[in-house]
């Protein structure tokens, strides 16, 4: 996989998410002492090209390591800009063929392990680079916070960030549902000089993955479907018999599925044809799976579009018409739809993404329509509706809610539609949602009462890493 953004998702909140970042380059913020070993020699000097920011130090790691090119060194500079330069925390180990790397993303906030292992058959080179999201060790974590203190905090960090024009939207902190911080800034549209507000409704990304969650469980609690039911079962005319027979619900619903994306780079040049989800599963379902079902974790968009047509088949309606009578109108959201991007919605903002140091109006990543995977658009306001109504049992039983929030995939970040970390007093789950000109994150902490909401109309990550360093501080 590569670190190049990649649509309807960012890095979750667990930070166990793959990244491969095959072949490319850096040193870090605080240096490793190098043993002359060459796993750590590599390792070394990967993180140097990558703190230092240099394309040209990253292409040179390329050609000095790989035997094959794999993700671009641009692709690794966009990763940077969403992270920060990393530090080093700790070296796990460190052979002569094998280093890993504890690291941590100096904006993110989040730990992750670097790998190197070289090739036996061709010593110079690298057989595998990747960084892996990991939970922080505990003597890495930020130190809780006073709540006044922390929101003062906050609030400087999102002036400093829209001062310097890396950042415009919304971030909403609330506490037993009463609002603490509400803050917008920015522009909604900056052709027209549109200000950020109240209103102003941002697409979500990955975070409507929420919703198909939840509509999927009010199906099971009311006995309509199961979730160890196979694809097959519910939608008999599936086009790929071996994919129908043998991937249930359950494992489309934890990203185990094995059916992996539909985004790639000629996306703009099909997407006005997709306007249904069963436009996506003709297009997509013939496709070899990625990994037998249920072996593996592997973040699939278009397994949640197969979730939302089997939600039509169970219910009878539509996807757009059962999530707005079931889970939007239950839970009073008012200012959340789907209408496709042809379809001018008063409030909706513009999505914008950085070309060459410019923001620049991003419409080639955008689908005809939001789905079940993803692209919905809402306001904070009613993102908290949403969280509160969960929390509150309005839209699914704590039972349900309990399953579908707790680790299910093989790596524990995620459950039934929602990413998950942390256990007891520190347990939360959410979502996290990041494509060009979008940037979502949802936290929900349900032992301690707060919701975190931050939604924009730039790039990731500047507002998931501002919800993320709240959520790490906030007074349990």
């Amino acid at each position: 996989m590569s670190v190049r953004r990649r649509r309807f998702c960012v890095f979750p909140l667990t930070f166990a998410l793959l990244l491969a970042v095959s072949f490319s380059a850096g040193a870090a913020a605080v240096p490793v002492e190098s043993t002359g070993s060459r796993a750590q020699n590599a390792v070394d000097e990967w993180l140097s090209a990558f703190n230092a920011n240099s394309l040209q130090a990253l292409q040179a790691f390329a050609d000095r390591y790989a035997k094959r090119t794999g993700s671009g060194p641009q692709d690794y500079l966009e990763f940077r800009a969403s992270n920060g330069p990393m530090k080093v925390l700790e070296v796990r180990s460190n052979t002569p063929e094998k280093a890993e790397v504890l690291v941590l993303g100096e904006d993110s906030e989040r730990a992750m392990l670097l790998t190197a292992e070289m090739d036996p058959a061709a010593p110079r080179h690298v057989k595998v680079f990747q960084l892996e999201g990991v939970p922080t060790p505990p003597q890495f974590q930020p130190v809780r916070m006073e709540l006044p203190a922390l929101l003062v905090q906050s609030t400087a960090r999102l002036n400093a960030l829209q001062a310097s024009d890396s950042l415009s939207g919304t971030v909403l902190v609330a506490h037993d549902g009463r609002v603490l911080l509400q803050w917008q800034g920015g522009l909604a549209n900056r052709e027209q000089h549109v200000p950020v507000d109240a209103q102003t409704q941002f697409r979500l990304a990955s975070s409507n993955k929420m919703f198909t969650a939840v509509a999927i469980l009010q199906l099971a609690e009311a006995g309509r479907l199961a979730l160890d039911d196979t694809i097959g079962k519910r939608l008999p005319d599936y086009p790929n018999k071996t994919v129908a027979g043998t991937v249930t619900i359950r494992q489309l619903l934890s990203h185990t599925g094995g059916l992996g994306d539909f985004f790639g780079d000629d996306f703009e040049h099909y997407a006005a044809s997709l306007k249904t989800h069963s436009d996506y599963v003709k297009r997509f379902a013939k496709g070899a799976p990625q990994f037998a079902a249920g072996s593996q974790d592997g973040y699939s968009n278009y397994g949640f579009v197969v979730l939302g047509r089997i939600i039509e088949a169970v219910s009878g309606q539509t996807y757009y018409d059962y999530v707005n009578e079931h889970v939007l109108r239950a839970a009073n959201m008012t200012e959340t739809g789907f209408e496709p991007e042809s379809v001018d919605v008063p409030h909706r903002a513009t999505g914008y993404t950085l070309v060459k140091g410019l923001w620049v109006s991003e419409t080639k990543s955008l689908p005809w329509r939001g789905t079940a995977a993803g692209g919905g658009y809402s306001t904070a306001g009613d993102m908290l509706k949403f969280a509160e109504a969960l929390r509150t049992g309005k839209l699914v039983s704590p039972v349900w809610l309990q399953q579908a929030t707790r680790p299910q995939n093989h790596k524990g970040w995620y459950g039934y539609g929602f990413m998950v970390q942390g256990e007891g007093r520190q347990r939360q789950f959410g979502h996290e949602g990041g494509a060009p000109g979008s940037n979502s994150a949802i936290v929900v902490m349900p032992e301690q009462g707060y919701v975190l909401v931050g939604l924009a109309n730039v790039d990731p990550d500047a507002v998931g890493n501002v919800i993320n360093y709240i959520a790490r501080r906030v007074p349990l």
